[in-house]
């Protein structure tokens, strides 16, 4: 754990990404620093998660060579200004010495050693321990997505050191006490809608295994009962898919398009002939369900 300060700043701009700010390199007055909107921030902090240097940014029509390493963005058009960056930072409300005691009650060595989150984590029966301390089934509780979700883990069932950190650094808690009175908010949050974009759209990247790219109808549905348990098609699609789409491989762009059908589309599907760019397995099942509403 002697790392354990190095990886809590790691950890900690994952919860809390850094604001960017700008301001022009005036002559004279140094000018009102401005923040970047949070599209730019987002894409200047994807810049340096990737340890590049330098690379380009459009903002309203207008491209910016962004150099972090000597910290100004450069616009394209000729003459301009460079204007200077400056990184802000925000510091969690949390202390690092009590979330490393709460981590350490369920952690364990786990390979590979030279993980990019940590040599160490929380898995396997340690993992059923602290969900069962906090009240969480993990096969039936969408908290258990939710805090996945927040300490953005990159494998189901695990939360590696810096992923844990970084979950305690974006709910704000530091004990075990702390962490299951949010799980109420956690869950509440998934099933309101309030999260649940994000949620669904983090849910297909860990439930995929590496190296493959797709997630197995079954396991798909699994997840949709979940998620979207409130879609009134959910039970006629899953039907009409075990059916007519068997074997068949969810990808990321299709699980996303069922989102948007069961989010966007009312029950009754009068408004899904206005977007034409949806998959055509989505029109079959339309014309299968329509078809069957006309029989009835």
């Amino acid at each position: 754990m002697e790392t354990w300060s190095a990886d809590c700043a790691v950890a900690f701009e994952l919860a809390l990404p850094p604001q960017w700010e700008f301001r022009d390199r005036a002559y004279g007055a140094p000018g009102v620093w401005r923040a970047f909107p949070p599209s730019g921030s987002a894409d200047i902090n994807a810049l340096a998660r990737r340890g590049q240097r330098r690379g380009t940014l459009t903002l309203g029509g207008t491209e910016f060579v962004i150099d972090l390493k000597e910290m100004v963005a450069i616009p394209s058009e000729q003459y301009a200004v460079p204007r200077m960056l400056r990184k802000c930072t925000r510091k969690p409300k949390i202390d690092k010495e009590s979330v490393k005691k709460f981590y350490t009650k369920y952690a364990e060595e786990v390979p590979p050693a030279d993980h990019s989150a940590g040599p160490d984590g929380v898995a396997g029966e340690h993992f059923l321990r602290l969900c069962e301390d906090l009240g969480i089934d993990p096969a039936t509780d969408v908290a258990a997505l939710a805090l996945a979700s927040a300490c953005k883990a990159s494998e189901m069932g695990v939360f590696r050191r810096r992923e844990f950190i970084c979950g305690c650094a974006a709910l704000e808690v530091d004990t075990l006490e702390d962490l299951r009175a949010k799980v109420l908010q956690l869950r509440t949050d998934v099933l309101s809608g309030k999260t649940l974009p994000e949620v669904y759209s983090y849910t297909f990247g860990v439930a995929v295994e590496p190296p493959s790219k797709v997630l197995h109808l079954d396991e798909a549905q699994q997840y949709w009962a979940l998620l979207l348990h409130d879609w009134p098609l959910r039970t006629e699609f899953c039907e009409w898919a075990s059916a007519h789409m068997k074997g068949k491989m969810i990808n990321r762009d299709l699980w996303m398009m069922v989102f948007k059908l069961a989010t966007e589309v009312p029950a009754d599907l009068s408004t899904y002939d206005d977007n034409p760019a949806w998959p055509v397995v989505f029109d079959e099942f339309v014309e299968h369900y329509r078809a069957q509403m006309a029989a009835s």
